[in-house]
């Protein structure tokens, strides 16, 4: 659009403006503004991982999130990763693990008193054995979690 485009379009007087709801339960809603953070994030990545279109980048999906429903957002990812390229940057290995991702990039710092000149510390499968320990050692759960991966999966 060109800029005069734009700007009829930031003009243009709706007639029938949309109303978002959050669904606690069955016929139980309330206005979007008002549900909290979490039910924020939670509709707003449902929306995004149903959806087909281009590669989708998210930066820490999990900050508003409790466990309970990463696992959901998990089962949302599987589903997902048939028909969209995902790609998240996270700090929870969780999602790495239960999302199964195919490819994971672990990140560190040049000096570890400055959060800034990262690098990438390893990169590949998540069943290579480097990309394992790095998982193992951020995971929440630690080994114990991740050997449920490897009964679950073989490797």
């Amino acid at each position: 659009l060109e800029p005069a485009a734009w700007l009829n379009l930031l003009l243009l007087d709706l007639k029938d403006l949309p109303v978002f709801e959050y669904r606690l339960r069955e016929g139980d809603y309330i206005p979007f503004q008002d549900s909290s953070p979490g039910q924020q994030a939670t509709a707003l990545l449902s929306i995004l991982l149903t959806q087909d279109g281009p590669p989708l980048l998210i930066d820490q999906p999990e900050d508003d999130l409790n466990m309970k429903v990463i696992n959901d957002v998990v089962e949302t990812l599987w589903n997902s990763k048939g028909h969209r390229q995902l790609i998240f940057a996270s700090h929870n290995a969780n999602l790495v693990v239960n999302g199964d991702a195919e490819l994971v990039v672990c990140c560190d710092y040049r000096t570890s008193s400055t959060e800034s000149g990262g690098q990438i510390k390893a990169a590949g499968a998540i069943d290579m054995p480097v990309i394992k320990q790095e998982i193992t050692d951020v995971m929440e759960g630690g080994k114990d979690a991740f050997k449920l991966r490897q009964q679950k999966y073989g490797f």
